[in-house]
């Protein structure tokens, strides 16, 4: 059964790959190669204007106003004052994990700065209520990592200064939805009555629709913003690097959002 899902999950994240920049543009230069070579310069002409607006969209200032700040718009950063003023019975933290580097240069596995954000944000929490916490995040098929993210977390946590006995983890799930069905289980056992949810605003929505549920209360804290809430510059609103890891991340989003609320 295991294999089975590891192989659907791995079949699905391959498709993605194929229809996500820089797979999806690949694709489409083929279909306009295809098109020349069939003599159909109109239509060849049509797919070229189109690639060329999606290109200068995911990598503009303009593709991060339509697509990052509506997914962090509706989850403001948990202000200590607010965070004074929510009645807490019984809360746990859950910090979600990304991706690691398993043989990075340095000889040991890595996580990357976004977890880290995440982790930040989750350590500045505790810091104010001090209860424990909770870190999500196994590995993904296809990958050639082999230690869960939330191992790394914990060993990060630990260094920071908070003890192993008030960090509980999991390191099982590959996907955000799972990251809230194995940790619901075993949260709802331990009688918890409201989680403080750490992960990065652009990833907040979907998150929270994987971890409500009608027994505990779900806190949203998100940290890691990546929209520039500025009157956009000359060179924002030119093609950017910035932009386009930006873009491609709340696109990510919004297709794994669509597809979550389809099938759960």
């Amino acid at each position: 059964m295991s294999d089975m899902l590891n192989s659907s999950l791995l079949i699905r994240k391959i498709f993605m790959q194929l229809i996500f920049p820089p797979g999806g543009i690949i694709l489409a230069l083929l279909v306009i190669i295809i098109f020349l070579i069939f003599n159909k310069k109109k239509l060849a002409s049509i797919v070229s204007f189109l690639l060329i607006a999606f290109l200068l969209f995911l990598s503009s200032w303009w593709g991060e106003y339509f697509l990052v700040k509506p997914l962090e718009d509706d989850y403001p950063f948990l202000q200590k004052e607010t965070l004074e003023t929510i009645s807490l019975t019984n809360p746990l933290i859950v910090v979600l994990g990304g991706a690691v580097v398993e043989k990075s240069l340095s000889g040991k596995t890595e996580i990357g700065n976004t977890t880290l954000s995440r982790l930040y944000g989750a350590y500045q929490i505790y810091q104010e209520i001090t209860c424990p916490i909770w870190v999500s995040g196994g590995n993904v098929p296809g990958y050639s990592a082999d230690t869960p993210a939330s191992k790394i977390m914990l060993e990060i946590l630990i260094s920071l200064g908070i003890p192993a006995d008030d960090i509980f983890i999991e390191d099982q799930s590959r996907t955000t939805m799972e990251n809230a069905l194995f940790a619901l289980e075993e949260i709802k056992k331990q009688g918890y009555q409201e989680i403080i949810l750490v992960t990065s605003a652009t990833h907040m929505h979907r998150s929270v629709h994987s971890f409500e549920n009608e027994e505990i209360k779900i806190i949203p804290a998100p940290v890691d913003y990546a929209f520039e809430n500025t009157t956009p510059k000359i060179l924002n609103i030119l093609p950017n690097r910035y932009s386009w890891n930006n873009n491609l991340n709340a696109l990510h989003e919004w297709i794994g959002l669509l597809y979550y609320k389809i099938i759960y």
